[in-house]
């Protein structure tokens, strides 16, 4: 089912949980027409999108209702070629609600790579996806979709590709029925009607800039980081977990272990089984389609305070992360955030930036290396993982900086 996101700042709607498909060429209407009835006659909305290495594909959804397709664009369009391929990604929506992508070659979308859905609802597909080869995996929110659907340029919204010209033989006949009528006597009724419409949505509009507004007035004084964990505090969350966990259960034993922040009131925990001489019907979690493999997803109550507001300026806050680093003697991938799109004095910029970290660390993180991670201003881990057959265990998180010349915002009184 096909959703619609907007942001504040930014004209219209962004829409989501689409089914892509690869063209050889860019499809004429007719082509369209005819994937979307094979999708089935609710598929009314498409677009077609090529990417930027030459990659064209077809995409439908399902119309929704109270909205029009011409004010929407496929997000996923959007964001498909800001990481690099082969990508997938997991956005925190709303809720136990995600948005999940999967990006290949071309970075083009690949089938069942634009889905809406619980964790537990999409933990199979990410699975199946897994198989297809190495990926890099993101995480984010909404605001970090907000910050990638700013580079919409160039990207086509949806339209109602199943509309066109009546084909039906009675058409010539009831044209000039219609324009009959109008020469009659109708032009009064339909300027009346038109006007009503025009007053209408003039109405719609100022609503929507005046909540965009106060949207926005919210955001410039929100700061993420707040509402997430310290570090020492996620490890030990995650720590707690960890001692709970089996490595070995009816024959399946674990291959890899996730704990991941979800809410400022939860953790999901992500576990992958192999099969060492157990059966299928033991299997702790959803079956892959070899029978040989596992996934369980489980959300777990944690309760973390408000961390500080404090942060640096970027320079500082990446010599900090590797100061961190190489004293403790881990290794450290810091990757900046896509850059921004040249102002047009309309769309609001954060005032702060989030690099992503990713450390790999020798032990479990709370033995002993973790211990310096508060030590890193503005650092916020969001993920720690553990690889059996590596004997590895890896951290990811943001590293949230100030932006050049940029200040935070006043506290409210």
């Amino acid at each position: 089912m096909a959703e619609i996101l907007s942001f504040p700042g930014l004209k219209g709607g962004f829409a989501i949980g689409l089914s892509w498909q690869h063209e050889e060429e860019q499809p004429s209407k007719s082509i369209l027409r005819a994937r979307a009835l094979e999708l089935g006659r609710n598929m009314r909305w498409g677009v077609v999108h090529k990417s930027a290495e030459g990659a064209v594909q077809s995409g439908f959804c399902e119309a929704i209702a109270g909205t029009k397709p011409a004010g929407l664009k496929p997000l996923a369009a959007i964001v498909a070629g800001q990481h690099r391929q082969p990508w997938m990604g997991l956005f925190h929506l709303h809720g136990s609600q995600y948005w999940y992508i999967a990006v290949r070659q071309g970075h083009a979308v690949i089938a069942g790579g634009d889905r809406v859905g619980s964790l537990e609802e999409l933990a199979a597909l990410r699975e199946r996806h897994r198989a297809l080869g190495e990926w890099t995996e993101v995480e984010g929110t909404l605001r970090d979709l907000a910050n990638m659907a700013r580079a919409s340029k160039g990207v086509s919204v949806l339209r109602d590709v199943l509309s066109g010209p009546w084909k039906s033989a009675a058409y010539p006949v009831a044209a000039v029925a219609g324009v009959a009528a109008l020469l009659a006597g109708g032009w009064y009724w339909y300027d009346q009607k038109q006007e009503a419409e025009r007053e209408a949505q003039l109405m719609r509009q100022r609503a929507i800039a005046a909540a965009q507004r106060a949207n926005e007035a919210a955001r410039q004084q929100a700061l993420p980081w707040v509402d997430e964990a310290t570090p020492t505090a996620f490890l030990q969350a995650c720590r707690r977990s960890w001692n709970r966990q089996a490595l070995a259960d009816a024959g399946w034993t674990l291959a890899t272990w996730r704990c991941r922040s979800a809410t400022p009131t939860t953790l999901t925990i992500e576990t992958n089984w192999k099969r060492d001489g157990g059966v299928a019907a033991n299997a702790p979690g959803v079956l892959s389609a070899d029978g040989n493999q596992a996934t369980a997803t489980a959300n777990v109550p944690a309760a973390f305070l408000p961390s500080s507001r404090a942060v640096s300026v970027t320079a500082d806050a990446q010599r900090s992360m590797w100061t961190y680093a190489q004293g403790n003697g881990v290794g450290l991938q810091l990757t900046m955030p896509p850059a921004l799109l040249p102002a047009d004095g309309k769309t609001p910029v954060d005032p702060w930036l989030a690099m992503t970290a990713d450390i790999g660390f020798g032990a479990p993180p709370w033995l002993g290396a973790g211990e310096g991670l508060d030590g890193v201003v503005g650092l916020r881990l969001t993920g720690v993982s553990y690889e059996a057959a590596a004997q590895a265990w890896k951290g990811t998180g943001k590293l949230y900086a100030m932006r050049d010349g940029a200040s935070l915002p006043a506290r409210n009184q």
